[in-house]
């Protein structure tokens, strides 16, 4: 009977803690601009790189938020591109998304395993493990890059797409 009642005082202790460790937090939805996602040509048959920078100012994207703004979690929860309409491209295969910030190092954000159509928008698969998200937050400056497969031989234009990355973002009360 003693060891219930020192089992019972221990989880009460342990809730305890816990529960005055946890901090409220708010959520918020946050959408990039649309970016140009772009590829400088002469691109060739085979991996090539675009890339989209992303400039903001947290108390611009968080203008609710009174006092200190303290980002406990984010992540990244829609990817889209989309080709610019009225431009010829290239035959263009699966995409690769990742992204780096001042302090992060490159991170794999998602996938597109289909071949870009110029007549449509895409939605990428989005990474399940997304790391550093918060501090490529309160970095204020985010570049997006997108390795994709060319699948014809020589292209000498550039590539542009249309990006926009969606983040949820939890602040603390």
């Amino acid at each position: 009977m003693n060891y219930k009642i020192k089992f019972l005082g221990c989880l009460f202790l342990l809730l305890a803690i816990t529960y005055s460790c946890s901090v409220e937090t708010e959520k918020h939805e946050i959408t990039t601009p649309v970016l140009d996602l772009k590829a400088v040509g002469p691109l060739f048959e085979g991996s090539n790189t675009s890339t989209a920078t992303w400039e903001f100012n947290l108390e611009d994207l968080f203008p609710e938020v009174e006092g200190d703004l303290i980002i406990e979690k984010a992540k990244i929860t829609n990817i889209n591109i989309k080709p610019k309409s009225g431009t010829d491209y290239p035959k263009i295969g699966k995409m690769v998304m990742e992204m780096k910030s001042k302090y992060t190092s490159m991170t794999r954000i998602g996938l597109l395993e289909t071949n870009i159509q110029t007549d449509k928008s895409y939605d990428l698969q989005v990474a399940k493990s997304q790391e550093e998200i918060e501090v490529a937050i309160t970095d204020e400056r985010i570049t997006f890059v997108g390795d994709f497969d060319m699948l014809q031989e020589d292209y000498y234009d550039d590539v542009i797409f249309d990006l926009q990355v969606t983040f949820e973002i939890e602040t603390r009360k």
